[in-house]
């Protein structure tokens, strides 16, 4: 009763006092403090069936149990009329035989005692064998308060603090049934201990749920442990302060479903984590969790972690089982939209991992299904990190839009390798202007082992609206085959890397590209068309190929890096920006270029860097202006195509001819086909690096099968490989297909061939002029060959020269600095002017002619038996040391010049048909026979068999 006391208080210790009865009513004082209540104070126990602790009450101990069935807390009534004998016990007279018995009534505790007792107790436990329920508010100050209730659970109606928030409060709370918080919980940096059997939620009170979040805190740090298979943990519209360790939602069963709705507001550190043992089966974890949440919003420097993880390796085939759950993760959202405000500093973390389920023969969902838009705002980041041994499915995009802004770092990455990491469901918008986007399949710690399905798999369209994106697998291929549109101010990045595994590729349809895009990893597959558009910016660099099948259209700046590799472009390119393509070709890989080039753009650049590489060209380029080159060891003409300077139609304007260059750089120009080269300013074809330059592939004797390489209206055209030879197994011409231009026009062509060594195995034509330069090396000329400058000059320089063709045209210059051979076979042929042959010996063994020709040897001259020289209406000179003449020569007038001995072999004939023969040498022996209208000899000795006349 009041005003009575129970002392069991020691000088020292405090003892134990326990008060126990079916009925207990607790009206007056209990001590059992000891000296020092904190250290030495004892313990008290008041216990119940049914319990009753008055306002009045007070306790004064370390630790205080309270032990009823069924336990209510309320706020005290103003006339407590409900607290009388009678009211508690309305049944029995009280005596022996009828004992007071209680009725309907539950029993109950007010929460002004509770919070009294805490400001002098330190423990106080209040159990109850069935249910606890908090309807009032109770203050712990810095006590301990222990809620137990062994069968129906613990329910908080009612807000409990701690008001004097130096972080000694501690809350309790042990239940074999559920705990369901409707009030808040507010304890600073105190604790909150939760071990529940049932389910636990912190929501509003009968469903109540548009309540609002910030009129919902839960401050607190600790542990809540769900030990009960087959429940749910629940959030709805609420805000977590996870102060000092941080609070921790945790749970090692197999069957969880955690059900989270409404706002949810995070500050300090929250994580919720249900990790199963490793020793459960695969069937034995499959409820899946439900995210509702419209917004989730994290202060500055918070973090949030969801985790649900199924720790075991072991697989099941559930084709014919009705399961549809395999321990994911549903995103719904709320509206069908899901957002995350991310505080500075402040991170949301995703940890997931089905169970290995699978479902071979019938399909069945997807464990992590998103079903909602997302939206991400702040400064923070958000990461999903997706899990699974080898037979796991992943994650179904089943949304419209992706919005992320104001600086998030949003990524969603996937280790699985049984099932395509991601598979977009519905055409897809991202935008993450200012932000960073990551969709990836990533590495984990399984080394060694590849992942052998998609990183992302969709038919559908992406338009990406701005931002910094990456998009595919670090160890994965990736199919996207619908329209990826990447609109003005999008950085995105397409990349299928090999990590463990090789032969990852990307596999894209069409590709529409008006910002930036960069194509990375092992391949790509654009089977549609790529069009990239002013100001936009395209960088295919991927490690061994890139395949274009439709049409490339480059309005902006491309650079196509292949860096072990090559391309295949089968589509028309149509360039008016910045194009450069280069590649490193592997193990007999050639880069194929199969549609027509239009460059109205800038400078083009084509080019293999490896050795004995190969470009192949099939079809026609046309270049406006600028410089078009195209290098590698190989080129090689597949069809009979045009390069020509100018877009319209097919003539090229003046400023292309007067802007447009060609150089194609390679050791070995290969012609399946004719080439035609049209229009440009200068059009060169010049041996690779320090290497030899092979035009053509060697044909049979007749050359009739020889294909051709033209130079048309290029004003200046040139074969070249500096310090090397240049070898010409087809045909080369120079041409003006204008019939109307005249010899003077501008791009009225000339050829120029330099090299160290020139070897000439086919025709070589020019209408205007040919210059042909070896001056270190040899000039070769094959027989059955022809040189001619149909209206211009031949200029044919070398250290030594072997001639076994024909030279011909108006003036033909043949000089060589060492010796000079002419083949029986060889012909060379001034049409209209001079001829003019000189080396240091030259030995003539065909057929020399002109208008007037000149044959001079600073050593030795020899004309062989079957040489001709002739000179249809001029004169003819012939200029040596020592000169042999074997042949014939005919011509007006015909000089011999010789500083030391001349010889005419027996058989050889000298005719100056209707002019002067002169013979000047020191020594002459004359065995054949010299002719002219007027003959002289001059010489100091003069010998000989032959017949010198003057006719």
């Amino acid at each position: 009763k009041k005003g009575s006391t129970i002392n069991v208080s020691g000088k020292e210790k405090g003892g134990r006092a326990i008060v126990w009865g079916d009925i207990a009513l607790i009206n007056g004082n209990i001590n059992a403090q000891g000296s020092d209540i904190v250290k030495t104070g004892g313990f008290v126990e008041t216990s119940g069936h049914y319990l009753s602790i008055d306002d009045n009450a007070i306790v004064k101990t370390k630790e205080w149990l309270l032990d009823p069935d069924t336990v209510t807390i309320e706020a005290p009534t103003d006339s407590r009329e409900n607290t009388s004998v009678e009211d508690e016990l309305p049944f029995g007279t009280g005596d022996a035989n009828t004992p007071k018995t209680n009725g309907e009534t539950i029993t109950t505790l007010t929460n002004t005692t509770i919070s009294n007792f805490l400001t002098h107790a330190k423990v106080v436990n209040i159990t109850a064998k069935k249910k606890l329920t908090v309807n009032s508010d109770i203050d712990l100050h810095n006590g301990n308060l222990t809620l137990y209730a062994q069968q129906e659970g613990v329910k908080i109606n009612a807000n409990i603090t701690s008001t004097d928030g130096n972080g000694n409060s501690k809350l309790n709370i042990h239940s074999g049934g559920s705990v369901d918080i409707h009030g808040n919980i507010s304890l600073g940096t105190g604790f909150l201990n939760i071990t529940s059997g049932g389910s636990v939620a912190f929501e509003g009170k009968n469903g109540h749920k548009d309540r609002a979040a910030s009129n919902a805190q839960i401050t607190a740090q600790g542990t809540i442990t769900l030990t009960g298979e087959k429940k749910q943990f629940r959030l709805n519209n609420v805000s977590l302060n996870g102060t000092g360790g941080g609070l921790n939602i945790i749970s090692a069963v197999g069957n969880l479903s955690h059900k989270l709705d409404g706002e949810i507001n995070v500050s300090g550190n929250v994580t919720i984590n249900q990790t199963t043992s490793s020793r459960l089966s695969s069937w034995q974890s499959a409820h899946s969790s439900y995210w509702n949440v419209s917004t989730l919003t994290l202060s500055d420097n918070a973090k949030f972690t969801f985790i649900k993880y199924v720790n075991t390796n072991k697989s099941s085939d559930l084709s014919n089982s009705r399961e549809t759950n395999f321990a994911g993760v549903k995103f719904y959202g709320d509206g069908s939209q899901m957002k995350f405000n991310v505080g500075n500093g402040a991170k949301v973390e995703f940890k997931l991992k089905p169970n290995e389920n699978t479902s071979r023969n019938k399909p069945k969902p997807l464990p992590i299904q998103f079903f909602s838009n997302i939206s991400a705002t702040g400064g923070g980041t958000v990461f999903f990190d997706i899990y699974a041994n080898f037979r796991a499915r992943s994650a179904e995009l089943n949304m419209s839009l992706i919005n992320i802004s104001k600086g998030v770092n949003f990524s969603m990455h996937s280790h699985v390798r049984g099932d395509n990491a991601f598979e977009i469901k519905k055409d897809l918008t991202i935008n993450a202007t200012d932000s960073q986007f990551n969709l990836e399949q990533t590495l984990d710690s399984y080394s060694g082992s590849g992942f052998s399905r998609n990183a992302i798999n969709s038919t559908n369209n992406i338009t990406i609206l701005g931002g910094n994106v990456t998009l595919g697998g670090r160890d994965s291929s990736s199919s996207i085959t619908g329209t990826i549109n990447i609109t003005s101010g999008a950085n995105v990045t397409l990349q299928a890397k090999n990590g463990n595994g090789a032969n990852k590729k990307l596999t894209l349809g069409n590709v529409l590209v008006d910002g930036k895009l960069n194509l990375t990893g092992a391949s790509a597959d654009i089977t549609g068309d790529l069009t990239v558009n002013s100001s936009a910016t395209f960088n295919g660099t991927t490690d061994n190929n890139l395949n274009i099948t439709g049409a490339f259209t480059n309005n902006g700046t491309a650079d196509i890096n292949i860096k072990r590799g090559v391309v295949n472009i089968q589509g028309d390119i149509t360039n008016k920006g910045g194009l450069n393509i280069t590649t490193n070709a592997q193990n007999n890989q050639k880069t194929i270029i199969n549609g027509n080039i239009t460059n109205e753009g800038r400078d083009l650049n084509i080019k293999d860097n490896k050795a004995n590489a190969e470009i192949q060209i099939g079809g026609n380029i046309s270049q406006k202006e600028g410089n078009l080159t195209i290098s590698s060891d190989k080129v090689n003409i597949t069809k009979q195509i045009t390069i020509k300077a100018g877009v319209d139609g097919g003539d090229s304007s003046s400023s292309a001819t007067n802007n447009a260059n060609l150089t194609i750089k390679t050791k070995e120009l290969k012609l399946t086909e004719d080439l035609s080269i049209s229009g440009f300013n200068k059009a060169e074809i010049t041996a690779k690096g320090n290497n030899d330059l092979i035009i053509g592939e060697t044909s049979d004797d007749s050359n009739a099968n020889a294909k051709k390489v033209t130079f048309d209206k290029v004003k200046d055209s040139k074969i070249s490989a500096n310090g090397h030879n240049v070898t010409l197994n087809s045909k080369v011409e120079t041409s003006n297909s204008d019939s109307s231009a005249d010899d003077s026009n501008d791009n009225n062509t000339g050829l120029t061939i330099s090299a160290k060594d020139v070897t000439v195995n086919n025709d070589v034509t020019s209408h205007k002029t040919i210059n042909i330069s070896a001056t270190t090396g040899n000039v070769t000329t094959k027989e059955s060959t022809t040189i001619n400058a149909a209206t211009g000059s031949v200029e044919v320089t070398a250290k030594t020269g072997d001639i076994s063709g024909t030279i011909s045209g108006n003036t033909v210059n043949v000089t060589a600095t060492n010796s000079l051979i002419t083949q029986s076979s060889s012909k060379i042929e001034a049409k209209k002017g001079e001829a003019n042959v000189t080396s240091a010996t030259g030995t003539i063994g065909g057929t020399i002619s002109g208008n007037t020709v000149s044959v001079t040897a600073t050593d030795s001259l020899t004309t062989q038996a079957s040489s001709s020289i002739t000179s249809s209406n001029g004169q003819t000179t012939l200029t040596a040391k020592n000169g042999s003449i074997a042949g014939s020569i005919d011509a007006a007038n015909v000089t011999l010049n010789t500083t030391g001995t001349l010889t005419t072999v027996a058989g050889s004939n000298i005719k100056a048909t209707s002019g002067t023969l002169a013979i000047n040498a020191k020594d002459a022996k004359l065995d054949g026979t010299a002719s002219g209208d007027r003959t002289e000899v001059n010489a100091t000795n003069a010998s000989g068999s032959g017949r010198v006349s003057c006719e």
